[in-house]
């Protein structure tokens, strides 16, 4: 993947990434970023071998010898019984069709898009939803050229990672693997200014509120991106 990205998550989001404490849609997010991104991934080894220096390095504490012996035997019992792990069934999605145009997926993504829900299409906009749970929506994004998603403000945050193409809003332009992070505190207009398709994938943690054009007719619409 390429190596133009100027995006990345925040240290803490890839350290929450790396603790295991994020969100599975979250995850995923930054997962497919790592893809793109060999700065962020040295990052994250860094951080994975601080955190493995830090809990080998973490006293025992008076009485914590009984628990310890418990879990060593829990687990030398597990062994024993374990099954076999089944390999996922799932089948791997490296390339996606949509709006005519073929794009190669990431690979933190080619197995969950083979679970994506139907495409929906409102002009040269169209999403598909992937598996989540509450309080986060994720879904794949596609932005056809020359196409502009309604201005908009957030109800939550919005997490947009660029798969392929550009798009551009009134903070700046961003490539493939470029992450880009608005509160509600932020309104903006992502557009596809290129003679390429876009593709994204976003995660919501609530609703947009749209602030632009015919806006009792768009906001009833809110569910068409959440």
């Amino acid at each position: 993947m390429g190596n133009s990205v100027k995006h990345h998550p925040s240290l803490s989001l890839l350290e929450q990434f790396c603790d295991g404490s994020l969100t599975p849609e979250v995850a995923l997010l930054v997962a497919t970023h790592l893809d793109f991104c060999p700065h962020c991934q040295r990052l994250s080894k860094d951080i994975e071998a601080d955190l493995a220096c830090s809990f080998a390095a973490a006293p025992v504490a008076a009485g914590q010898d009984d628990w310890l012996s418990m879990m060593q035997q829990v687990l030398a019992e597990a062994e024993t019984t374990a099954k076999p792990v089944t390999p996922s069934t799932d089948p791997v999605v490296t390339n996606l069709e949509v709006g005519g145009h073929q794009f190669e997926l990431p690979r933190a993504l080619q197995r969950l898009s083979s679970k994506r829900s139907k495409w929906l299409t409102l002009g040269g906009i169209a999403t598909a939803r992937l598996p989540s749970g509450e309080p986060h929506h994720i879904s794949l994004l596609f932005i056809d050229k020359n196409t502009a998603v309604p201005q908009h403000t957030h109800k939550g945050l919005e997490m947009t990672l660029v798969l392929a193409g550009e798009m551009v809003d009134e903070q700046g332009r961003y490539v493939p693997g470029d992450l880009i992070i608005n509160t509600p505190d932020d309104t903006h207009t992502p557009r596809n200014v290129s003679d390429d398709p876009c593709l994204c994938l976003s995660v919501l943690s609530a609703p947009l509120q749209f602030k632009q054009g015919m806006t009792r007719l768009l906001n009833p619409l809110q569910r068409f991106f959440y």
